[in-house]
């Protein structure tokens, strides 16, 4: 039988909060583990971006701010257990697809974008909950991350990826003909779609909405690669 978290349990969790906060704070072997433990929790607990935004590493300074913020951390964890989606029983546990991570060059890659831009996109809080690695890390970015586009309209990584798979569906089922022949095919669909250019189009349109956005940037991926291919066969 799967673990499960019971109504009574909840609501025994839910009495003992802030004596549970204090024990994490104050009981374990040493106070940096308790500081680890409650990192990994506030990025591994989904719905918690706004929490996460707010703290930094002063907290850890005071041990009644460190205990407060952890009893917000762990209510809001039994929250997030709670709202799961529940089987017929208490003791049930549904099945959870696993949640894929992405490195920015990935990313750089799904986007049609440079590493650097994706960076700066990190740096801007575009990828929201998503912060810098340290020094000697590397950020790994989950898919069910929100990205906001610039017209502030919000998708998810997963979203942004599955249409990329979908693009390179496209160009493997035209193997036979040229990348440049292929690029060019694309940029016309796109063309006909916006009845121009990209330049008299969504080049020069502000307040994309997010399907805008995305074919902006895929737009402007084909017309690299078609640009890169009409230099290759002028050699």
């Amino acid at each position: 039988m799967c673990m499960g978290i019971t109504r009574v349990e909840k609501n025994i969790f839910s009495q003992n909060t802030d004596e549970i906060a204090s024990e994490l704070v104050q009981s374990l072997s040493k106070m940096d583990n308790s500081i680890l433990l409650f990192k990994v929790l506030a990025f591994a607990v989904k719905n918690n971006a706004e929490f996460v935004r707010g703290l930094d590493e002063s907290i850890f300074e005071n041990t009644d701010i460190f205990r407060e913020n952890y009893v917000t951390l762990l209510k809001h964890a039994l929250n997030q257990a709670v709202d799961a989606p529940q089987g017929n029983t208490d003791t049930d546990v549904p099945s959870i697809a696993a949640i894929k991570s992405y490195t920015p060059k990935e990313l750089s890659i799904f986007f049609g974008v440079s590493i650097t831009t994706i960076f700066n996109w990190i740096d801007q809080g575009r990828f929201i909950g998503v912060q810098r690695a340290g020094a000697n890390k590397h950020n790994l970015i989950p898919d069910d991350t929100t990205y906001v586009y610039g017209s502030g309209k919000r998708t998810t990584i997963k979203d942004i990826v599955t249409l990329w798979r979908q693009e390179e569906a496209v160009h493997d089922s035209t193997l036979e003909i040229s990348d440049l022949d292929y690029h060019t095919g694309q940029i016309a669909l796109y063309e006909d779609k916006y009845k121009g250019e990209f330049e008299r189009t969504l080049g020069t349109t502000l307040n994309l909405t997010p399907e805008e956005e995305t074919d902006a940037q895929v737009w402007k991926h084909h017309l690299g690669r078609q640009h890169l291919g009409f230099k290759d066969t002028e050699k």
